[in-house]
C-alpha cells in the first residue's frame, strides 16, 4: 500500500488531489443546491468522430431553465491538446446547443457547467466512446 501511495504522489497524474477537502466541501454544496432547484441536465445522445451539434435540456422541476449560462468542456482522456471549452446558445426555453469537433477515437469527456448570476449551479459529466 505504501508503494502506492509513493507512486501516486510521484506520478502526479491527477488522481490525488492536493486541495481534497475544499473541492469534497464545494462538491456537497453543489448537490445540495442543486436538489433544492430540483435541476436537471440532459446527457448528449452521443459523440462521434467530427462536427457535433450537442443538444442540453436544462430543467428546474420539470420547468425549463431560461436565464442560466451553460458551457461544455470536451476532453480527450489520453492528450489534453484537443480541449476546448463552448458557451452553449439557447435555442428555445430551457434548450441549449453548441458545436464541438472530436478529432480521433478515443474516450471523450463531457463537462456541462451551469451558472446563475457567475456562481455556478450544478455540473454534471459523461464519459464517451468515440469510435
Amino acid at each position: 500500500m505504501a508503494c502506492g501511495l509513493f507512486v501516486a504522489f510521484t506520478s502526479a497524474d491527477g488522481l490525488v488531489d492536493n486541495n481534497y477537502y475544499d473541492n469534497s466541501t464545494h462538491y456537497f454544496q453543489t448537490k445540495a443546491l442543486e436538489e433544492k432547484l430540483g435541476i436537471a441536465l440532459s446527457k448528449p445522445d452521443s459523440l462521434k468522430i467530427g462536427s457535433n451539434a450537442i443538444q442540453i435540456r436544462a430543467t428546474s422541476h420539470g420547468k425549463p431553465i431560461e436565464t442560466g449560462d451553460l458551457s461544455l468542456f470536451i476532453g480527450n482522456l489520453s492528450n489534453t491538446r484537443y480541449d476546448s471549452t463552448m458557451t452553449m446558445r439557447q435555442l428555445a426555453p430551457g434548450i441549449y446547443q453548441t458545436t464541438a469537433t472530436i478529432p480521433f477515437k478515443g474516450v471523450w469527456f463531457a463537462r456541462i457547467d451551469l451558472k446563475q448570476q457567475q456562481q455556478l449551479i450544478t455540473t454534471k459529466k459523461w464519459f464517451f466512446n468515440v469510435r
